[in-house]
């Protein structure tokens, strides 16, 4: 994790985000955070392109940013080269560009838990950037204290394995926190994973040296299995690999990422499955 996005809306969520990256970045030896904010001038109205924010509004955001990354780089390490920037686009947009352009590692933002049938239709910037970032994303829950994870939880369908653990070195999270691994395989009551010896093969040879513990449990409802469990077992961190959905896919239905997101019971490692 040498390079990383930290998003802010200068909110306390985004600060409690600011805080848990600065107590990784001495383990993952990061080289530089860049604090990054976006705005959006322009609507359309009508099919015509509307300018919302003027040039008042534009230096009270650019002073907002300046005084919230004074605010946070004290908690930095000083080895750590720590940067700002502020971009008039649409979120999504700026954070694709920025991390091509920058050779980002994490994207790391904060979110709070919200209900409501509605809420979950319309989502939120964490919830949105799920689909279309290229880079592992740490959503760092409003519920969890700052601290260096020692209890991380991997969850698993069984599908894909070998794929999903070419994706992401988890080295990255368990060596350098010397964290425990649970390794969580939840499923539907209907579901068995006794045709999926395969799987639980390359399962088994590709996390045994971490002396993982594991287990199997079935639910009806997967989120809610992963977030009880992780209760149970005092977890500070979610792993969960996340395929990209469709417009309508994600109107409809929400992934049990996007669910453990909103439950928000531990911080979540969104690992993309979609990228190139």
């Amino acid at each position: 994790m040498r390079h990383i996005l930290l998003l802010t809306d200068f909110s306390e969520n985004a600060l409690l985000a600011a805080k848990q990256v600065a107590l990784c970045t001495e383990a993952w030896k990061t080289q530089k955070v860049i604090v990054y904010h976006t705005y959006n001038s322009v609507t359309v109205v009508d099919n015509e392109p509307i300018v919302v924010v003027n040039e008042e509004v534009k230096a009270a955001k650019e002073k907002e940013l300046a005084d919230w990354f004074d605010q946070i780089r004290l908690l930095f390490p000083p080895q750590v080269a720590l940067s700002y920037q502020m971009e008039d686009v649409d979120l999504p947009m700026g954070v694709q560009e920025i991390c091509r352009a920058q050779a980002i590692d994490l994207v790391a933002l904060g979110i709070t838990g919200q209900t409501g049938f509605a809420k979950i239709l319309v989502g939120s910037n964490a919830i949105t950037l799920m689909d279309i970032c290229p880079k592992p994303m740490l959503i760092v829950s409003h519920k969890v204290d700052p601290a260096v994870p020692k209890n991380v939880l991997a969850t698993t369908d069984l599908k894909e394995v070998d794929r999903k653990l070419d994706l992401f070195n988890l080295d990255q999270v368990l060596e350098t926190f010397q964290a425990k691994l649970y390794v969580l395989n939840v499923a539907k009551r209907e579901a068995s994973a006794a045709d999926l010896a395969q799987e639980l093969k390359h399962l088994h040879e590709r996390l045994d040296k971490y002396h993982p513990i594991y287990d199997y449990i079935s639910h009806d409802d997967v989120a809610m299995g992963i977030e009880e469990y992780a209760k149970e077992k005092h977890i500070d961190l979610i792993l969960s690999f996340h395929k990209k959905q469709g417009l309508l896919s994600s109107l409809f239905k929400s992934s049990i990422s996007k669910k453990i997101a909103w439950n928000g019971s531990a911080n979540l490692l969104v690992i993309p499955m979609d990228r190139s």
